[in-house]
């Protein structure tokens, strides 16, 4: 057992220290793997096999070991882990002497085996389940899914039943220098207790301030999926400004599907949903994919650029023209205002006449019919574009530079 070689030595030097009296600890070969006295480390120890056979404490008198080789006088008792000897402990010393400390050294290597043998195991698990969910959410990179496959098996994890991914954001986590230590065990400990109703349920970080939650749900589960979220932005925000962490949090989810590709489909959907929400209603704490306030905004986000490039030309000279900022806040503001010219003018606080002469002028340097919804809905496409591309269609030449 690894681990067990791995924590001897520091448990007799801590153990032997303490009490003052002389410790070995062999392995289930008869090797000794810890002791206080370094030079026995590594050798064999005859009558430890005679302890692990029988599974009981042995008694060494100083008379019965003088003619055995590294033997001391003291008591000999089996080591214990999921229900078979692993080794054994010596305590040097007189029999009599040394007795009243068996039980509670072996005791505490006992538990401290088991207690290190969890940890690692759940160490172990996260790392698993953190190497599955980044495979995971490339779904689309893999032509093989059969590694994914195998993880499910090891965590033990199915995905035929629907799903939805959400996806935690903690932007001050990100902003953290690497002095700083965020209290992240607590905090994704919080926010399994705030999702994780079924085992099936995945909880990882995905990067340093975000965290995404894997959660079966049923058709009757949807509706108040909202409400759970609001609630655990709450608790978060509150935990979070306890450790001193300010910022806020925001929980964005995707839809429910069933199978593997169907959550790595929620999952972009989540994250859409984050960024296109923290742009469109940043005063909001929870994002929905399929929420109509912010589905504009995705729209716009997964438009490909090279669509607007084959009409460049005819939109170039509103860019060129030297009023350029002016023109193009007036028609967003028109098409935002569902081209009620008079509404847009008092959302810009302007005349109407002065609204109308700055939306001929669109009109005459693109070509386009302000009154046309089809022709301004392309128009205010490719201006909303330009917003969050600055690169697109600036300067003299053709294409994104």
């Amino acid at each position: 057992m690894k681990l067990f070689e791995q924590v001897a030595q520091p448990l007799v030097e801590q153990t032997s220290s303490l009490l003052g009296i002389s410790l070995s600890i062999t392995d289930e070969k008869g090797i000794i793997i810890g002791s206080d006295n370094k030079e026995r480390i590594g050798t064999l120890h005859p009558v430890s096999s005679r302890v692990i056979e029988e599974g009981r404490e042995v008694v060494f008198t100083k008379e019965q070991v003088d003619n055995l080789e590294n033997v001391l006088p003291g008591i000999a008792a089996p080591i214990w882990f999921d229900h078979k000897v692993i080794g054994v402990l010596g305590i040097v010393g007189e029999p009599e002497n040394v007795r009243r400390y068996v039980k509670f050294i072996r005791s505490h290597i006992e538990m401290f085996l088991r207690e290190s043998f969890r940890t690692e195991s759940e160490l172990v698990q996260m790392k698993t389940t953190e190497l599955f969910v980044q495979h995971l959410i490339h779904y689309r990179d893999w032509k093989d899914t059969s590694k994914l496959e195998e993880y499910c098996q090891l965590l033990g994890v199915h995905f035929n039943r629907p799903r939805v991914c959400l996806l935690i954001h903690v932007p001050a986590l990100g902003e953290l220098s690497s002095q700083e230590d965020p209290p992240l065990t607590q905090l994704q400990s919080l926010i399994s207790h705030l999702f994780r109703e079924s085992n099936e349920d995945i909880v990882c970080p995905v990067t340093q301030d975000q965290w995404a939650v894997f959660k079966l749900v049923d058709s009757k589960d949807e509706p108040k999926l909202k409400r759970t979220c609001d609630d655990a932005v709450s608790k978060l925000t509150a935990f979070l400004d306890r450790e001193g962490v300010r910022g806020g949090v925001t929980i964005a989810y995707g839809k429910s599907y069933t199978g593997l590709e169907g959550a790595a489909r929620s999952y972009q959907q989540a994250k859409k949903a984050t960024k296109a929400g923290l742009r469109s209603d940043p005063e909001e704490r929870v994002y929905s994919f399929d929420s109509w306030s912010i589905l504009p905004d995705i729209f716009l986000e997964d438009i490909d650029l090279r669509f607007l490039e084959m009409f460049a030309d005819d939109i170039r000279n509103i860019w060129e023209f030297p009023e350029s900022d002016m023109l193009i806040e007036t028609f967003i503001a028109y098409c935002e205002s569902s081209m009620n010219v008079s509404k847009a003018a008092r959302n810009l606080y302007i005349h109407r006449n002065t609204l109308m002469y700055r939306l001929n002028k669109i009109s005459e340097l693109s070509r386009i019919d302000p009154q046309s919804f089809e022709q301004c809905m392309v128009l205010y496409i490719a201006l909303k574009k330009r917003e969050r591309n600055p690169l697109f269609m600036k300067g003299s030449g053709k294409g994104l530079l």
